[in-house]
């Protein structure tokens, strides 16, 4: 029996993949769904009893756990209530969930009203600074929201100061450890396919893995919305390639030859039936790498991507149309990069910097 189509799937189903296998369970009340296909009559009949019971108040009432009206559990279940909460994606409410987790079990019982912005730093001070920023976040929605609800008048979060982390994020790949990374997975293989797509479209991982014949419109355009933000992103894939990237058509030749070895479904990365999962991807790819001798991520090559575009000569509207920036100020930190690498090198060596000529033709050996 086939699987369900993209887009027509049924809604509430958590996916988990362990092992060879995806669990499947209905989000909104926690029960496991059978191990059958999604279109199977007994797979269809225990959702719609799952949905029925999820819009059940009583049955509602029964899963959650009582909490103190005024504590911090409560007014972030009021926060997760309300409109905006429902407006983030679905990628961001998941992160500032798990933040909400582990203030609600530390101390959900706390009067919010108590809470001060010493209480907050003591919370900081036990995470990493990167961490420790992100809980910030979730402190200061959960506050706001309080504010904005009379719950408190004086907002304490607003004290609280980000923390300074110096890092510049996941470092790009140089084009000797793309060829290189290539020179050992040639086309033919899963590890060249996933490095290619990931590479081609620079697409975070969690959005790599929807990634299908679906999202191409008629103009020949891959269009995808991204997880993260929100924001589309426009990749070329059957249309003409824009002047700065005129050098590229025999690489995206190459790629939608990679991804002959996973085609078929209804995602390019699909492999006998099954979804390829965001961390099945990275770990792919980040293997793989290490199996060539290069220590870097699959989101590096959305770095490398981006430089790519600004070191040909594309602008920072472009970056911000391939990239899916939110704004443009993101995609001109490429672009003044690209003009400052410029200005030290000669003509001859810019040339040669922007080509991203594929040295490997070679296809796996079946």
């Amino acid at each position: 029996m086939r699987q369900p189509v993209w887009g027509v799937q049924l809604k509430g189903v958590r996916r988990q993949r362990r092992g060879d296998r995806v669990v499947k369970y209905h989000r909104a009340t926690g029960i496991r769904l059978p191990d059958l296909p999604e279109t199977h009559p007994d797979f269809v009949a225990a959702w719609a009893a799952a949905e029925a019971g999820s819009a059940d108040p009583l049955a509602k009432a029964a899963r959650v756990a009582p909490v103190a009206i005024g504590s911090l559990s409560a007014s972030i279940r009021a926060e997760q209530a309300g409109r905006d909460w429902k407006s983030l994606s679905a990628v961001y409410r998941s992160a500032m969930k798990r933040e909400f987790d582990a203030m609600s079990e530390a101390y959900g019982k706390a009067q919010t009203k108590a809470i001060r912005p010493k209480h907050i730093e003591a919370d900081l001070a036990k995470l990493s600074d990167g961490k420790a920023n992100t809980r910030l976040k979730a402190w200061r929605r959960v506050m706001a929201g309080a504010k904005r609800r009379g719950e408190i008048e004086v907002d304490p979060s607003i004290q609280v100061k980000r923390r300074i982390v110096k890092s510049e994020g996941f470092p790009a790949w140089s084009a000797a450890e793309i060829a290189s990374y290539r020179e050992r997975w040639p086309i033919g293989t899963t590890a060249r396919a996933a490095f290619e797509l990931v590479f081609w479209t620079a697409a975070r991982t969690i959005d790599a893995v929807t990634l299908g014949p679906r999202n191409i419109d008629h103009d020949g355009v891959l269009i995808y919305r991204q997880s993260k933000v929100g924001k589309p992103a426009h990749v070329p894939w059957n249309s003409a390639l824009p002047a700065f990237a005129s050098g590229w058509a025999v690489e995206l030749s190459q790629v939608k030859d990679a991804l002959q070895v996973t085609s078929g479904g209804f995602t390019f990365l699909e492999a006998n039936g099954k979804v390829r999962s965001v961390k099945g991807l990275g770990n792919l790819i980040a293997e793989s790498a290490r199996t060539a001798g290069i220590s870097k991520s699959a989101h590096g090559l959305r770095k490398s991507r981006l430089t790519a575009i600004a070191e040909a000569g594309g602008t920072a509207h472009a970056i911000m149309a391939w990239g899916g920036h939110q704004t443009l100020q993101e995609a001109e930190r490429y672009t003044r990069a690209a003009q400052l690498k410029k200005l030290v090198m000669g003509d001859e060596h810019i040339e040669n910097s922007v080509s991203l000529e594929i040295r490997d033709t070679k296809t796996a050996k079946t």
